[in-house]
C-alpha cells in the first residue's frame, strides 16, 4: 500500500478537523437471485446496550415531526404505505435507524461525524423540517421507490432539521434510501450547509455505507486497496476500514443459487456483513481512540418484507415480516429487544 492504514485513516479525520468523533453503525446491500435486494445493517455504540422497538405505522395515519423549534415549518404528512421502523428507545432518544414499507423501499441514518462542523452553515428554507429521529419514516412512509424520493428531494419539499439536533445536541448523521429495484441514493451534509446526494445502484460503491469520511473521501481511502486481495485489507473497527472490509466482502461473496431458501441467504448475509463490519465489545478504533460496540443487527429483504434482528450483546433474534403487520389499522409496537432475549416471539400491541 501506499500509505500505513492507520496514517491514511487518522490523515482523513484530521484533515475535517475532527477530533474524539463517533463512528458507528454500517449498512451493506446484496442482489441476491433467489430473493432479490437484501439488506444488513447494525446498531453500534460505545456506551451501555441498545434497545429497539419495532413500530408499525398503518396507512392513512397522520403523523408529525418531533419539536423543531429553530424552523418555521415542521413537516406534517399521512402515511400512504404500511410501514415498519425500527426505533433505538434506550440511548438514541427515539431515533428510527432503519424502515421498510410494503412496497419494497427502505432507509438507513448513521452516524456521519464530519457534517457536524457544517451545521452553522445551514439556513432554515421554509420548507417542511423533518427532526432527524425522524426522517427515515417520513420518507419510508410516503415513498415507494428511490427515484420518487430524489423528485421530492430535488424539489426542495424538505429539510432536515440539522439545527435542532437530537437529544438536545447537534450531530452529524447521514441517510440512505435503497428500493428492490436495487436502486440507491445517499443523502450527506457537506461544506457551506450544502446537501449532498449520491446516485448508485446495489452493484456500485453505495452498496457500503458505514460513517466518516464523507463519501468522497471514502473512495479515495479505498484507492490504496485491491478488492481481489484480501491481504491487503484494513483490521481496525475504524469506519473507514470497515467500509473496505465491507467494499470487499460485498464484492466477493457470490449469491448465485436461484433456489436457495430466505433462512440460507439470510445466514450468508450476516456472515458477509459481520467479517468486516460487526464490531466486537472493547475493540479501539486507534483513529480516535473510541470503543462502539455492534449492539444490534438486521437482515431484511425489500420484496418479502422478512426480517430477522439479532441482539449481538446476548446472541437472541427473532424474526418478523411485513406481511404479519399489513392488516394493522393503528399504530402497534413490539419491544423486540425484551422479546427475542426472553421468548423468542414477537407480539405487537397497541403503541403507548
Amino acid at each position: 500500500m501506499k500509505k500505513s492504514i492507520i496514517t491514511l485513516a487518522i490523515i482523513a479525520s484530521t484533515s475535517l478537523g475532527l477530533v474524539g468523533t463517533s463512528n458507528a453503525c454500517s449498512r451493506l446491500i446484496a442482489d441476491t437471485p433467489s430473493h432479490g435486494i437484501t439488506v444488513a445493517r447494525s446498531y453500534d455504540w460505545g456506551g451501555s446496550e441498545l434497545q429497539s422497538i419495532a413500530e408499525v405505522q398503518p396507512v392513512g395515519t397522520s403523523r408529525t415531526t418531533k419539536a423543531v423549534p429553530e424552523y418555521k415549518n415542521p413537516a406534517s404528512w399521512t402515511v400512504k404505505y404500511q410501514t415498519m421502523s425500527f426505533t433505538e428507545v434506550e440511548t438514541f432518544h427515539n431515533t428510527t435507524g432503519e424502515a421498510i414499507n410494503t412496497e419494497g423501499l427502505s432507509a438507513s441514518l448513521l452516524y456521519q461525524n464530519p457534517s457536524k462542523a457544517f451545521i452553522n452553515d445551514v439556513k432554515d428554507d421554509g420548507s417542511a423540517a423533518v427532526h432527524m429521529s425522524d426522517i427515515v419514516p417520513f420518507l419510508v412512509e410516503q415513498f415507494a421507490t428511490v427515484e420518487e424520493v430524489v423528485e421530492f428531494f430535488e424539489a426542495g419539499n424538505f429539510q432536515t432539521a440539522w439545527t435542532t439536533g437530537i437529544g438536545g445536541h447537534q450531530h452529524g448523521f447521514h441517510f440512505s434510501v435503497q428500493d428492490k429495484s436495487g436502486d440507491i441514493a445517499l443523502f450527506q451534509l457537506n461544506a457551506g450547509g450544502k446537501m449532498v446526494m449520491h446516485r448508485g445502484d446495489v452493484n456500485s460503491d453505495l452498496r457500503v455505507m458505514a460513517n466518516a469520511p464523507l463519501q468522497q473521501d471514502h473512495r479515495t481511502y479505498m484507492k490504496d486497496f485491491d478488492m481481489n486481495d484480501s491481504t491487503t485489507l484494513p483490521s481496525s473497527i475504524s469506519s473507514a476500514d470497515r467500509n473496505v472490509r465491507g467494499m470487499y466482502a460485498t464484492a466477493n461473496t457470490k449469491f448465485v443459487d436461484a433456489n436457495a431458501e430466505w433462512v440460507d441467504v439470510r445466514g450468508k448475509m450476516k456472515a458477509m456483513f459481520d467479517f468486516g463490519n460487526k464490531v466486537p465489545q472493547d475493540l479501539v478504533d486507534p483513529t480516535n481512540d473510541e470503543s462502539y460496540t455492534t449492539w444490534e443487527t438486521y437482515v431484511y429483504n425489500l420484496n418479502s418484507g422478512d426480517v430477522t434482528y439479532y441482539n449481538e450483546g446476548n446472541a437472541s433474534q427473532v424474526s418478523l415480516s411485513m406481511s404479519d403487520v399489513a392488516e394493522f389499522t393503528q399504530p402497534m409496537c413490539a419491544d423486540i429487544y425484551t422479546q427475542a432475549k426472553t421468548n423468542g416471539e414477537v407480539v405487537f400491541t397497541p403503541c403507548s
